[in-house]
């Protein structure tokens, strides 16, 4: 009888224990972006531009999604660009925020999905994803250059100095 209890205690320490593991490693996860940018100016001006070259393009949806964090800690803004024409429609999942570097301030972009929605095996969270260099590569030739030429909002590779 003894050797039961201690059996059954041991199990659910072990559970216990599991459960713990678990959700600690489920909460503190995140996937890393594809691909980080960064535009010269406050996210308004950024945004703004956005808004004004997909309101001139009938082929470009773009649309806020959601908005986090706090004005203490800064907020993240993110937002959906999908772009349609004849041959696909690709949707782009986007996360900005401000960064202020030494008085400079900038705003970091953070492609974080791309979704070619008319072939569901295309495209996912990760630059390994099927079709997403491919992807990335038609958004930074096709989307940004015009962006910049059309709205003067220049979009870069982020460079992180800080490893």
């Amino acid at each position: 009888m003894r050797r039961v209890i201690i059996v059954i205690l041991g199990l659910a320490l072990m559970g216990f224990i599991g459960t713990c593991i678990y959700f600690v490693a489920g909460v503190s996860s995140t996937i890393p972006p594809i691909k980080k940018y960064v535009f010269f100016g406050n996210v308004n001006s950024f945004l703004l531009g956005m808004q004004k070259y997909a309101a001139a393009d009938s082929e470009i949806l773009f649309k806020i999604t959601d908005t986090t964090g706090n004005k203490q800690n800064g907020y993240g803004i993110y937002m959906n660009l999908e772009i349609r024409n004849s041959n696909s429609d690709i949707e782009y999942n986007l996360k900005c925020g401000e960064k202020d570097n030494e008085g400079i301030r900038s705003t970091i972009v953070k492609l974080i999905g791309i979704h070619d929605k008319n072939n569901y095996k295309l495209g996912g969270y990760g630059i390994e994803g099927i079709g997403v260099r491919q992807m990335v590569s038609d958004f930074e030739t096709g989307f940004l250059v015009k962006l910049k030429e059309k709205e003067g909002v220049a979009v870069k590779p982020y460079i992180d100095n800080h490893r």
